[in-house]
């Protein structure tokens, strides 16, 4: 029975890549709702070994740290800055310890995206990972900032600006990196769309 699950067709819909098993096929696609027709038979293109180390999800996990941190450090200053009353211990050794932490998050997301490139796609030299690996690097700087600014003086409000300012040029880089990650996501190409209901 679990030799026949596994040998089951896969089906992707080209407009979209959504992938999904012969005998779960309707008369639409259940993720952009377009007709049966625009399926095709899904073709593996990585090996097994790639493909598992890829179901890890390594580089999704990662990214998420450095941004969650990221966006935490940037509320803290802001409702510090706009009331500086409210416990300001609380907000700012929190924002010390995130900002601590934080280039460590951003180098891990860092690595495991060029591992999550090169399994991928074999290759980091595409243009769009090329982009991403331009955009990290300029957040992993940005990032390395961020412990010098916060254990220097950060009661201070120049100190508070220049992380708010440091801190945007990370956020936005983030942003652009997640925008560029959806698209991989959504090309199907090497392995780069998720298979629905199967096993590695």
């Amino acid at each position: 029975m679990k030799k026949e699950s596994q040998e089951e067709k896969l089906y992707i819909c080209k407009p979209c890549g959504y992938v999904m098993k012969e005998s779960e096929l309707g008369e639409v696609c259940p993720a952009c709702g377009l007709p049966k027709k625009v399926f095709e038979q899904y073709k593996e293109r990585m090996s097994s070994g790639r493909s598992k180390i890829l179901h890890l999800d390594m580089h999704p996990i990662a990214v998420h740290f450095p941004q969650t941190l990221l966006v935490f450090i940037l509320q803290a200053l802001i409702i510090n800055l706009i009331f500086p009353n409210f416990f300001p211990e609380v907000l700012l050794g929190a924002a010390r310890f995130a900002g601590a932490i934080f280039p460590f998050t951003v180098v891990a997301a860092f690595i495991s995206g060029l591992i999550d490139g090169k399994l991928r796609f074999k290759s980091v030299t595409t243009p769009i990972l090329k982009k991403k690996i331009i955009y990290s690097v300029i957040m992993t700087i940005a990032a390395l900032f961020t412990p010098f600014l916060i254990w220097n003086d950060i009661d201070n409000l120049t100190s508070k600006i220049s992380l708010l300012i440091c801190g945007s040029i990370a956020l936005f880089c983030g942003i652009v990196l997640g925008h560029a990650g959806k698209r991989l996501m959504n090309i199907g190409m090497g392995g780069a769309v998720k298979i629905w209901g199967r096993k590695f």
